[in-house]
């Protein structure tokens, strides 16, 4: 009896031992399974926050940034700016001979598209013997209207008087020479005065002036009625004075006659 008794006895020390060691097994399992968890847990966590910062970063980069912001749309777009323009305080000086100058003039009217939209621009060409003593009252006509007109002085070469800075008249000088009055020079000095106009391709329109011209009406008048006429306009009158009929040489005729003069 004894016997059974002590091997019953032992049975249930080794039952009780396996349960203990499974218990044990589990309950290690158990934690290598929260380990787990909580490792994957912080790796996904870790992500998420740095996702999140970025994704913040960006928002408030793309929110905050002047060149993101779309102008409303009841409000029209800024105006382009406008296109390049010779202003007054160019200056006008080159060492082109005559010959070069009027072959580079010629060239100008073969342009026929440009990659810009030109702002026609009325040329004001002075053929003077050297000052304009009139220019205060010219001065007043320009001012306010820069970019609708090019101003081109051609003097006396002997004619040095420097002009202020601020003056319309300041650097728009060409290289000139000596004209005399009724003699093909001053025909040449005309040449000369259109042929620099042309090289500005926004010059449209021409008026040839000497130092006692003044405007008899405002710059926009003036402007706007020669930027729309089509037609030329030269004044031509029988002067019997001196300067007038008193040039007239006999041996012009019968090609040209006293009363064509």
């Amino acid at each position: 009896l004894s016997q059974e008794v002590g091997a019953a006895m032992g049975d249930e020390q080794r039952q009780s031992t396996s349960i203990a060691k499974l218990f044990n097994t589990h309950l290690q399992i158990n934690h290598v399974f929260h380990f787990l968890f909580f490792v994957i847990g912080l790796s996904l966590g870790v992500t998420a926050s740095l996702y999140l910062q970025s994704f913040s970063f960006n928002l408030q980069a793309t929110v905050l940034s002047p060149f993101s912001l779309s102008p409303p749309s009841l409000l029209p777009e800024p105006p382009s700016p406008p296109p390049p323009t010779t202003t007054t305080t160019t200056h006008l000086m080159h060492n082109m001979d005559d010959d070069e100058l009027f072959w580079r003039a010629s060239m100008v009217p073969r342009i026929q598209e440009f990659p810009y939209e030109l702002i026609p621009k009325v040329a004001f060409m002075f053929l003077t013997k050297g000052p304009i003593p009139l220019a205060p009252l010219w001065e007043k006509f320009f001012r306010g209207h820069e970019g609708l007109y090019s101003i081109y002085f051609h003097p006396h070469p002997l004619y040095n008087v420097p002009l202020p800075e601020d003056s319309v008249f300041h650097g728009r000088r060409i290289p000139s020479k000596p004209v005399e009055w009724g003699k093909p020079s001053m025909i040449d000095a005309e040449r000369r005065l259109l042929a620099n106009a042309l090289l500005d391709f926004s010059n449209e329109r021409f008026v040839l002036l000497s130092e006692t011209c003044i405007p008899l009406f405002n710059f926009t008048t003036i402007h706007s009625y020669l930027i729309d006429s089509n037609e030329s306009f030269v004044a031509s009158y029988d002067d019997p004075r001196k300067i007038g009929r008193g040039r007239y040489n006999r041996q012009m005729w019968p090609t040209i006659n006293i009363s064509d003069w």
